[in-house]
């Protein structure tokens, strides 16, 4: 677990010291992967920097921290943003040139009176600094569903390693209130903002985010596991960056599915990493790899499970089976302990438990 949180306007700290602020960050729109960060000019910076996130540390709510030293500041990219103006679209040339080799300056030298209008513009913007094809996200980017712009971009959350976008936390409301956009649901970023694959319903329905702080998250979570009907004794909660991860065994998935509705349900999470084990699910892997061990795989050996805790009944025919079935059981996927209360009985007497008929293929 572990998320790089990119809230725009938060302060960026190189290792000697704050360097700037986020101002913008920068998008792939092709793998919709966080590049490159634009760090606003102040503190030790008198442009606007592109910082690639490679060089991220860390990040919270309130700071980023980069891994280098503000003396290399200047190595990196100048960002700024140009307006030009270029010819409409549908605009036919009468001079031998091609559409998009006519471009220029919006506003250079102010408004300056022409006799006659050459052709139709529009205005575009350009982003010196950043690779072609890539766009930017601030601070109230609009964000479109099907039914129009819904939302405002608050703040990203990535992933740490590959730099893709997990979550935008968007603003929405006239009595403003965020909400949690899972990555799953973004169909584009470009210039006009982030489109989602979602109605306006669909936005209603997800996870509202409040800024809290981790221990006040897993204090509620606890509390409320613990007045739950279900035992949840069993159950260990962490919270980092809003992201909560519930490990442990419960009796069941109807458990593992309350456990998880109950997390959700707390103010200030982001989303739940459920890694819950079931004691359903736990002697089924118990019994599939006693089955298949060629020492146990001939005895009748009964699993019980109470979370995570595994007995094993039956009778086999020496102690080694009884070891080994013991080591086995203890080596699968959330088993806390076992407890062997195999009894070791002399084949001669053990039942003749009839062959299991062969399967046909």
């Amino acid at each position: 677990m572990g998320e790089f949180v990119f809230n725009i306007g938060a302060k960026v700290y190189c290792r000697d010291g704050q360097c700037g602020r986020l101002a913008k960050v920068v998008v792939d729109p092709k793998t919709k992967r966080i590049t490159d960060l634009i760090v606003e000019k102040g503190f030790l910076l008198k442009e606007d920097r592109v910082i690639p996130v490679s060089v991220v540390e860390s990040t919270s709510d309130e700071a980023i921290q980069l891994s280098i030293e503000s003396k290399e500041l200047p190595k990196f990219p100048k960002y700024r943003e140009v307006e030009l103006e270029e010819p409409a679209p549908d605009w036919k040339m009468r001079e031998p040139y091609q559409l998009e080799d006519v471009v220029h300056w919006a506003a250079v030298y102010g408004d300056v009176p022409v006799l006659e209008s050459l052709a139709p513009k529009v205005r575009v913007r350009v982003h010196e600094g950043i690779s072609g094809g890539a766009t930017v996200i601030a601070r109230d980017t609009p964000i479109f569903t099907v039914d129009g712009m819904v939302a405002r971009v608050h703040h990203v959350i990535t992933d740490p390693e590959s730099g893709e976008i997990r979550y935008i936390v968007a603003r929405r409301g006239i009595l403003p209130y965020r909400v949690v956009i899972p990555a799953t649901l973004i169909e584009g970023v470009d210039e006009e903002g982030v489109s989602l694959n979602a109605t306006l319903e669909d936005l209603k329905k997800l996870q509202r985010w409040t800024p809290r702080s981790p221990v006040e998250i897993l204090a509620e979570i606890t509390q409320k596991l613990r007045e739950s009907e279900r035992d949840f004794s069993r159950v260990t909660a962490t919270v980092e960056k809003g992201v909560v991860r519930l490990s442990g065994t419960v009796a069941d998935e109807a458990a593992k599915e309350e456990a998880e509705a109950i997390a959700r349900s707390v103010a200030g999470v982001i989303d739940v990493e459920n890694v819950l084990d079931t004691d359903t699910a736990i002697v089924a892997e118990v019994t599939a790899a006693l089955a298949q061990d060629p020492r146990t795989k001939d005895a009748v050996i009964e699993v019980i499970s109470d979370r995570g805790v595994v007995t094993l009944k039956g009778e086999v025919e020496n102690a080694t089976i009884r070891r080994a079935a013991e080591v086995i059981a203890s080596q699968q996927p959330g088993v806390v302990a076992v407890i062997n209360e195999l009894e070791v009985v002399p084949k001669e007497e053990l039942p003749n438990f009839p062959a299991p008929p062969p399967q046909s293929l």
